[in-house]
């Protein structure tokens, strides 16, 4: 029996080359597997990208700020059915143990765990708890996604928004801290009262706030962490002068909210010893992005100064100041100053104001970036002290018109005269899709792109090549 040589080594060839591309499909196959895994492990902020036009599964730089600044572990359990779990909320709970290695969240199935929910007061399908340590706080479904009642009233229009991150943050804000605080409004001088979109932020941080008049009161009360004197219309005495001036000398806080048409010689004495005076004039801003389209100049959008003191304002956000004079620092002051709030660079301050008929800068009127808020410290005593010269930055009309913002900063100065985190307040971003809106300008030019110099270039591109075609 005779071998052909040619065909066994062919045939070892062949099996040697089988066996090779086999080894190599498996480890083609293991590697893939491998690195399924290995992304599968990553955050999903390195995996998943947010296309979503309101940004839904992006958070804050509120959120992010809380969470990075834990405290204690955090766990969040979601109530959902297994199969029917809202892709919305997952996502979302996803990106919030990425920002931190002491937030984690579970789902429970009330199938699988039918009396977990009687654990947690208020708990239902489809709502999300937070527990830390033995407090806990409940987001129910119908909060994540509130609906537009007013548009559902008039129009009958059933139309939702994507509030799960503010209410999230919130509730994260309320179980992480043990202490409570009193902010007391000073009254008796005819002082703006505190709307509910403020309490309500003040709340949130476990700020609780109630009356004060230093008249009936006759001091200061113990438990008392701040004070807020919100836009008084008389100035005060020099018994309540006193008051303050013993309470700020003993470490305490003081938020004041001013009218410039107001003569307060006593408060701005104590201002004064803050290293803080008032800036001749009205200000007015020329820049068009720092006062809203349609309103006159002096409703200002100052530009919030980053600080630890502001660290609790969303990023890019929009305060609004109407009717706002400057601040000036004294230099030479003990006091540690950190500016809050600016105009832009070429904003003046209008010295004759109150008989200038129109809005134009005289010569003698001083330009540049003028300070709205300022805060003061004093080291040595601890005592904190910030004023806003503008009467209408705590109203709420004013808040609403930029989506919270004012209230994160007042957030922002309570939680930072207590010593705490940032503020949650973070709007709510709607589930509609938005429209492609072109505008008038854009059209035009659009269209002649279009109908006319698009075909035209067709037609010339056309004729060339049929003209190369005939000379060949």
């Amino acid at each position: 029996m005779k071998f052909d040589l040619k065909k066994l080594q062919g045939s070892k060839r062949t099996l040697h080359n089988g066996v090779y591309a086999s080894l190599l499909a498996v480890a083609v196959l293991a590697a893939v597997i491998l690195l399924n895994l290995v992304v599968r492990a990553l955050p999903a902020r390195y995996t998943e990208y947010d296309i979503s036009t309101s940004a839904l599964f992006t958070l804050s730089d509120t959120s992010k700020n809380l969470l990075q600044e834990l405290p204690a572990d955090v766990t969040a359990y979601y109530l959902a059915q297994s199969g029917q779990e809202d892709a919305n909320i997952t996502r979302l709970l996803d990106r919030y143990a990425d920002e931190s290695s002491r937030f984690c969240w579970e789902q429970r199935d009330p199938v699988l765990y039918p009396t977990f929910a009687a654990a947690y007061e208020g708990a239902s399908t489809g709502c999300v708890v937070l527990t830390c340590g033995d407090r806990y706080e409940v987001v129910a479904y119908s909060a994540m996604y509130p609906l537009d009642e007013e548009l559902y009233y008039y129009y009958g229009v059933e139309q939702r928004s994507f509030d799960a991150e503010n209410q999230l943050t919130v509730a994260l804000s309320k179980v992480i801290r043990t202490t409570s605080y009193k902010l007391y409004e000073l009254t008796g001088h005819g002082e703006t009262a505190l709307d509910d979109d403020f309490t309500d932020t003040l709340e949130n941080s476990n700020v609780a706030v109630e009356s004060l008049n230093l008249t009936t009161a006759g001091a200061v009360p113990q438990d008392a962490d701040a004070l807020l004197l919100n836009a008084p219309l008389t100035d005060l005495t020099d018994a309540k002068m006193q008051l303050l001036t013993d309470y700020l000398a003993s470490g305490g806080k003081l938020l004041a909210a001013t009218d410039f048409t107001v003569k307060t010689p006593n408060l701005d004495a104590l201002l004064a010893a803050y290293g803080m005076t008032r800036q001749t004039g009205l200000l007015v801003e020329t820049d068009p992005d720092h006062y809203p389209y349609g309103y006159p100049q002096t409703y200002l959008l100052p530009s919030v100064q980053a600080s630890e003191i502001t660290a609790g304002v969303t990023a890019n956000t929009m305060l609004y100041a109407p009717i706002a004079q400057g601040i000036l620092c004294d230099e030479e002051s003990q006091m540690l100053l950190t500016p809050l709030l600016a105009t832009s660079s070429t904003a003046y301050s209008m010295e004759n104001y109150a008989t200038a008929e129109t809005a134009a800068k005289a010569d003698t009127d001083p330009e540049g970036s003028f300070y709205v808020a300022v805060a003061a410290e004093n080291a040595e005593t601890g005592a904190r002290l910030v004023w806003i010269n503008c009467p209408n930055m705590l109203l709420g009309s004013i808040n609403q018109s930029v989506s919270g913002a004012n209230a994160q900063l007042l957030g922002s100065i309570v939680n930072w005269f207590n010593g705490e985190q940032t503020t949650a307040v973070i709007s709510s971003k709607s589930l509609s899709a938005t429209a492609l809106t072109v505008p008038n300008v854009a059209r035009v030019g659009l269209g002649v792109l279009f109908t006319l110099v698009l075909p035209l270039l067709c037609v010339i591109a056309g004729a060339v090549i049929c003209l190369i075609r005939r000379r060949r």
